[in-house]
């Protein structure tokens, strides 16, 4: 034998000696019939067996999980339109029709546990092309296994968050969105939806501040919350695509990714329209009168002030009247409250109607109605005039007869006529260094003068008197 030859021979025995002394995965060949012939030393390793336990013992099958074996045993059947018996034909029936196998199995210790493996089986044929036996080999893919199980159990985990986030995000009460720093819409809930008209499809990539009525406020509320982090109660009106227009209260921050990277802004919107006339009605409640609507004291010294500083400006007279109706008592005491209601309701709109846009009607209280009449003249004598005038046609607009329908408890609705006249007190100021109380009083004095004096009468407040 030449010595290149010799050199090759032993060479090939050393690799072959290699593969099967190597512990990084397992060879077992079988005889043609599935009986172990070799073992090597990474199948001891990873399966707990001596070779000596298992040459000539048993086949590859003893050594598998047998659930996995019948069902390989059935599918391949189903595959190969062909009985398969479960058992060693199944882990081989592929490599003996010549065709390519590799399967994943799970091998069973010595000790009884179990671990996952890729097998590749081959079969090994003669000169003759006969069939002697067959070679399988394994790699452990216990680690694989673990990885993608934890890989699958993050992956739940995440569609778990991401359900309950999204639940969360769909369960509240405002209209949620997210955008992207230049104010586009990148996800919406369903009272989004419901807020603009629009689906949810339909809003994203769509500008932001294109669903409100002022689109430059909407804009700027984005560039704030970019600029300052977060945004509370800051006041958008929205408008659906049917005109419908919503007052919300819009509060918003940043939002980030892991890596504290600008994502862009999540934003809630609350409707404030019930909250909006809630505290319209408080307000008109604190200045005004339940019953005629009217302007009440406080809404009327508010008023008072502004005149007084105006009148101080412009030089102008401006005059106070303190009217009281004559007579009302009795039609309370006869015809009941309900009839006396319905006659101040009457007196204040007739009382609205003889005077200017820019004259003031109040309750005072019970009977009583305070006219302001502002920017009179310059002139005492003329704004004298001017508010007697004034003073006159409301004397006479409450002298006419009041027709009422008016019902007592336990009655059917009848209907009233009330003759009830006025007493009417006028007081005029100016630059008079004089407060709201004292101008108040001086017509309160002049009207009580206007009573004694036989009531239905004007009377005007003279300094020196």
């Amino acid at each position: 034998m030449e010595p290149w030859h010799q050199e090759a021979l032993l060479k090939a025995g050393a690799l072959q000696n290699a593969i099967f002394n190597s512990a990084n995965f397992s060879i077992i060949a079988t005889d043609a019939k599935g009986v172990i012939q070799i073992f090597n030393v990474g199948a001891e390793r990873m399966l707990g067996y001596a070779a000596a336990d298992v040459v000539n013992n048993i086949t590859p099958a003893d050594i598998s999980d047998p659930q996995e074996v019948i069902a390989r045993a059935e599918a391949l059947s189903l595959e190969l339109d062909t009985p398969i018996t479960p058992g060693f034909e199944a882990l081989v029936f592929k490599a003996s029709r010549g065709i390519e196998d590799i399967y994943e199995l799970t091998y069973i210790r010595k000790d009884g546990s179990r671990f996952a493996a890729v097998v590749s089986v081959t079969a090994l044929r003669d000169d003759q092309n006969e069939i002697i036996g067959y070679l399988l080999v394994g790699t452990d893919n216990t680690a694989r296994k673990e990885i993608e199980a934890e890989q699958q159990l993050l992956g739940q985990r995440l569609r778990d968050h991401q359900f309950y986030t999204r639940s969360l995000f769909e369960s509240n009460i405002d209209a949620l969105m997210i955008t992207d720093p230049s104010g586009v819409i990148t996800d919406v809930n369903k009272q989004m939806e419901a807020l603009t008209g629009c689906t949810r499809d339909e809003l994203i990539g769509a500008p932001f501040k294109s669903h409100f009525t002022d689109p430059k406020r909407a804009e700027a509320g984005i560039k704030l919350v970019l600029l300052k982090k977060k945004v509370t109660n800051y006041e958008l009106t929205a408008r659906d695509r049917g005109g419908k227009e919503t007052v919300v209260s819009y509060n918003a921050a940043t939002l980030y990714d892991r890596d504290r990277r600008l994502q862009g802004v999540f934003a809630a919107a609350r409707d404030i329209t019930e909250h909006k006339q809630v505290q319209a009605e408080i307000l008109n409640l604190a200045l005004y009168d339940s019953l005629t609507r009217l302007p009440n004291r406080r809404l009327l010294n508010d008023r008072m002030g502004q005149t007084m500083a105006a009148s101080q400006r412009s030089g102008r007279y401006s005059a106070l009247m303190f009217i009281d109706l004559d007579n009302f008592k009795s039609l309370n005491d006869t015809r009941g409250h309900d009839v006396g209601d319905l006659l101040l309701i009457e007196a204040a709109d007739r009382l609205k109607h003889c005077v200017r846009e820019i004259d003031t009607v109040a309750r005072f209280g019970g009977d009583e109605f305070v006219v302001m009449l502002s920017e009179l003249s310059v002139e005492n004598s003329e704004s004298t005039a001017q508010a007697g005038v004034i003073a006159e046609k409301i004397r006479a607009a409450l002298d006419r007869p009041f027709v009422l329908q008016g019902r007592q408890k336990g009655t059917a609705e009848n209907t009233v006529e009330h003759q009830c006249t006025a007493s009417i007190g006028v007081a005029l100021f100016s630059k008079r260094d004089a407060s709201r109380d004292d101008i108040l009083k001086w017509a309160d004095k002049a009207m009580y003068q206007a009573k004694e004096a036989g009531r239905n009468l004007i009377r005007f407040y003279e300094p020196t008197a």
